[in-house]
């Protein structure tokens, strides 16, 4: 090159100036960025925590999906607890220059004077520990308790058919899993009564202030519209009528029992997580060719018309929840079928509870390093 006096041949002094200070802050470890959408340090955090939070959900709802359909199928079923996420953050920065020799006319305006070449790699860890043993068991095969039971019946957009899953008798009214839909024809003609009165705002589950650890259902402001509802309610659960006389507010005690109440208050029993994933099984659709295979199937369930789990031989197209294949097919739950994602958004988040309470004593983490 001619020009020696901090010029590049085709580049103009400035440029030079500006590319090669931009290299220098690369290669002196000062770097923030490695393009539009990569970054180091903080940005690392704000990139990488949302994205390892969806692909850890995802394959949480394909465990579940598959734990269901394996259910289905009347295989045993194992399940994983992440425990901690690492991510190794890797950058490295190239340079280069290209110089011409001989006259100007063989290489003019083909040269690029200085270029950067950038390198981002990510090398993630995932820790996954099998959640099995004796606490385990006793999670999966244990009621759920009344704690729970409130907590997620005042959930406001809970569906009405939610105490039909979780309970299987009140006050001595049966709801069995399976059998003929006059089985539990008395207990779901109360349920669809409560559901008014709930839909209403006029029915509340709630903890007691006189006693920690105890809850009760308050039926009030239901007069005049509901009066009848409520005395209906009352006689169907086998409590006296007078407990609405003067159309006050009623309070009834509930308690872990079964049988005939002698007093006015709610006597459940409640289904185990367990019992629930038997339940969703039976909503699963199979192909002809595996009804052999798979177990016997319950139309008339508590769960049915509420969570449908729908079949295909090929990988079903359009916007889905959750998809697993196995034993051939694809298992899937459309991402416009409302009910059913209420559903197993229920059964998913009861499952992950017993999965924390069952899993190792130790808080999932993940780390990603920031480089200053």
């Amino acid at each position: 090159m001619r020009d020696l006096t901090g010029r590049i041949r085709g580049c103009p002094p400035r440029t030079s100036i500006a590319t090669a200070a931009a290299a220098a802050l690369w290669l002196a470890g000062c770097g923030r960025f490695l393009g539009p959408k990569a970054t180091l340090g903080p940005g690392a955090i704000v990139r990488g925590r949302g994205l390892y939070n969806e692909v850890i959900s995802a394959t949480d709802n394909e465990q579940t999906l598959e734990l269901i359909v394996r259910a289905r199928y009347g295989e045993p079923f194992g399940l994983l607890s992440v425990t901690s996420v690492t991510a190794n953050l890797h950058a490295a920065a190239t340079t280069n220059a290209e110089f011409g020799v001989g006259p100007d006319a063989n290489f003019k305006g083909n040269l690029v004077p200085l270029s950067l070449g950038l390198a981002y790699e990510e090398n993630p860890t995932i820790s996954y520990t099998p959640v099995q043993g004796e606490r385990y068991a006793k999670r999966l095969l244990s009621p759920v308790g009344l704690d729970l039971l409130v907590l997620l019946a005042n959930i406001e957009h809970a569906p009405d058919q939610l105490i039909s899953i979780l309970v299987k008798q009140v006050n001595g009214l049966q709801n069995p899993m399976y059998g003929p839909p006059a089985a539990r024809a008395a207990f779901q003609d109360s349920i669809a009564l409560l559901a008014r009165l709930e839909n209403a705002g006029q029915a509340t589950w709630t903890s007691t202030p006189t006693t920690a650890g105890s809850f009760a259902l308050a039926i009030h402001d239901y007069a005049p519209g509901n009066r009848d509802a409520v005395g209906e309610l009352l006689r169907r659960w086998r409590l006296p009528e007078n407990l609405a006389r003067g159309d006050r507010d009623i309070v009834l005690p509930v308690k872990l029992a079964f049988g005939s109440v002698t007093k006015p208050e709610l006597n459940l029993q409640t289904r185990s997580v367990y019992d629930l994933i038997e339940l969703a099984a039976s909503s699963v659709d199979v192909p002809p060719e595996h009804t052999a295979q798979a177990a016997a199937g319950e139309a008339s369930s508590p769960l049915h018309g509420l969570l449908k789990i729908r079949n295909s031989a090929t990988r079903p197209s359009g916007d889905l929840l959750v998809a697993v294949r196995y034993r051939g097919h694809w298992f899937y739950i459309p991402a416009d079928d409302g009910p059913s994602k209420v559903a197993f958004r229920l059964l998913q988040t009861l499952i992950n509870m017993s999965l924390v309470e069952a899993g190792p004593q130790t808080v999932p983490s993940l780390t990603i390093p920031v480089a200053k």
